[in-house]
């Protein structure tokens, strides 16, 4: 990736900030079981691990629409605002362990951002029933603004085929990466819980061996979102801050 390009991937969280909602789904296990009905894919490019079911939209759009909405509930009160979203990317992501060992390094994600510049809004939802905790997901943010993040081959080589893998070369691209952030949330792997995030935070799987078990999450994104104010911006509306710092300042 060239240096210019690497820096129009990086943008400002604007739109959204975390959400972490418990028991999500009235029936989970029913959810898994229907999608693992889906035929599933591997990356080609090697921009994710393990195998993803096709979109759910493209096998049934009235499952994928129902999903969403209880999605977008989390921001929305759907019963009295209107809004809208150009398009949704819901699938089930199933990923094999690298090892058995959860301290083997190539069961440790990767920091990114999502690379579809469309996308508003992502998350996940975990599904497995009883997941080691510390195999869930952390958002991070950059110790200097000014360093430019960059793919790496190692990450794409083992994503795609492990085969020829190098453990030195990998763990020094790996840790390398990784130095360049600080952890600011981490949320624990729960069943049934869901994550939302914006779609700008930097955010990383901690683990991959959830414990003797294939890693499963309901994965999505969402973009065009229409709906007035995004919620982050609600919150860091000028006219509060500017009343809040006068009355403070009018207290000293």
């Amino acid at each position: 990736m060239l240096k210019s390009e690497a820096k129009k991937s990086i943008r400002k969280v604007d739109k959204y900030f975390p959400v972490v909602v418990d028991n999500f789904f009235t029936e989970p296990k029913k959810v898994v079981d229907y999608l693992k009905t889906y035929p599933v894919y591997s990356s080609e490019d090697g921009s994710f691990p393990g195998k993803r079911t096709k979109p759910i939209h493209t096998m049934d759009d009235e499952l994928n629409k129902a999903i969403m909405l209880k999605i977008l509930g989390c921001y929305y009160d759907l019963e009295f605002q209107d809004m809208t979203w150009n398009f949704s990317c819901l699938m089930l992501h199933i990923i094999e362990p690298f090892s058995d060992d959860m301290d083997d390094i190539r069961n440790t994600g990767w920091i990114h951002q999502d690379t579809d510049l469309s996308y508003d809004v992502a998350g996940l939802i975990y599904l497995n029933e009883a997941a080691n905790p510390n195999t869930g997901t952390s958002i991070f943010k950059l110790k200097d603004d000014s360093f430019v993040p960059q793919s790496h081959f190692a990450k794409s080589l083992m994503f795609k085929d492990e085969k020829d893998y190098n453990e030195k070369y990998y763990k020094e691209q790996h840790d390398s990466h990784m130095s360049h952030f600080v952890e600011t949330l981490r949320v624990e792997n729960i069943y049934n819980r869901l994550i939302m995030y914006d779609a700008r935070e930097f955010h990383s799987a901690n683990n991959y061996c959830v414990g003797g078990e294939n890693r499963l999450t309901l994965v999505y994104f969402i973009g065009g979102v229409q709906a007035g104010r995004f919620p982050l911006n609600r919150i860091k509306h000028e006219e509060y801050d500017s009343y809040i710092n006068f009355r403070c300042g009018e207290k000293l």
